[in-house]
């Protein structure tokens, strides 16, 4: 089950983060529908293991990682509803604390700072409804993201304003396009050397009638000074509200806390991932970076960042489809999220 997972996650058809997430979630939802387990903490261990062979074979994908993580929380709440129902708010394994003068039944399963996951043991025929149900709601919430970050652009952005991106994000072209029916603004967008996705963005834009400048990335800093606030997208928030996205954005973040910019980025919250910095680097063939048919020694290696890694200091605000969160407010949502006791898989 878990090689099948991972063998469908590399189809050529994950070109987004949003259908890797989708796609992620419908294999999931095959996990719990078909997988050979009858108490929660089989199906945990089984989701476990299919979050912990997509880490160690597929360490630069985020996003399916997130899903599983996602998919556990669910699993775990999905419990603490049934025994809740069972037990009628009482029993073995609930404790009542006092707030506000009122009793607060709460369900105990195990410390979620001692890195085990809680004991699911009581078998709940209806537990896979509820999970696939929850599942379901959770692919619909991706499902309207993109348009629910887009409906904010005419919130955030002003009349006669100019916006700074960079790269081609699906998210941002939404957001500005979106922004765009209603104000009129002028974007400049960076190239993003080597890849040049900068030149689709600016393309789009064009083609969606906002008025736009492509300059090369050298030109950021200089250009920075003319600009009101720079919107970008991102791949993963890390865990520290830092994020992890295109090459070129890391110098964008910097030439715009220098000049005072705030700087947002737009992001579903299915991209908030409990990783840390200290994971986040990934480097690919230095092919991108050397014209065709160079004959380089065999005594050099040539290797390419794959992404930026933005400090969380450099971030004002993530756009997110819930609401806006500050850099030092992520714990938060990544604890509405997902289990804690599940981040280390």
């Amino acid at each position: 089950m878990d090689d099948e997972f991972i063998d469908k996650l590399r189809l050529e058809k994950f070109e987004t983060e949003q259908v890797k997430a989708e796609e992620s979630l419908e294999l999931l939802e095959k996990i719990v529908s078909d997988g050979q387990w009858e108490t929660g903490s089989q199906l945990l261990n089984l989701l476990r293991n299919v979050g912990t062979a997509v880490m160690a074979k597929m360490p630069w994908e985020t996003t399916p990682c997130n899903m599983v993580h996602r998919v556990i929380k669910i699993v775990i709440d999905e419990y603490n509803a049934c025994r809740g129902a069972c037990d009628g708010g009482g029993g073995h394994g609930v404790s009542q604390m006092v707030f506000g003068g009122h009793i607060v039944s709460q369900l105990m399963f195990g410390d979620p700072t001692s890195g085990d996951l809680p004991e699911c043991m009581e078998v709940f025929p209806e537990l896979k409804n509820r999970v696939l149900e929850a599942i379901a709601e959770h692919k619909a919430e991706i499902e309207q993201s993109q348009s629910l970050i887009a409906e904010q652009g005419v919130s955030k952005i002003h009349s006669d304003e100019v916006i700074m991106t960079c790269g081609m994000c699906p998210m941002v072209l939404a957001f500005l396009t979106k922004a765009a029916k209603r104000r009129k603004f002028h974007v400049i967008v960076a190239e993003c050397a080597p890849k040049y996705h900068g030149h689709k963005m600016a393309k789009a834009l064009c083609s969606a009638g906002i008025q736009t400048t492509l300059i090369q990335d050298c030109a950021v800093f200089s250009m920075m000074s003319r600009v009101n606030k720079v919107i970008i997208g991102t791949k993963t928030v890390l865990s520290n509200g830092g994020i992890k996205t295109f090459v070129g954005a890391a110098p964008l973040a910097s030439a715009a806390r220098f000049y005072s910019v705030p700087l947002y980025v737009c992001t579903p919250t299915y991209k908030f991932s409990p990783i840390a910095y200290e994971e986040v680097n990934h480097y690919g063939s230095g092919t991108l970076i050397l014209p065709k048919d160079f004959n380089l020694p065999s005594s050099i290696n040539v290797v390419s960042a794959q992404f930026d890694y933005v400090p969380p200091e450099n971030v004002t605000s993530f756009i997110t489809n819930n609401r806006g969160i500050a850099p030092s407010y992520v714990y938060r949502q990544l604890s509405e999220l997902y289990q804690p006791s599940s981040y280390d898989l």
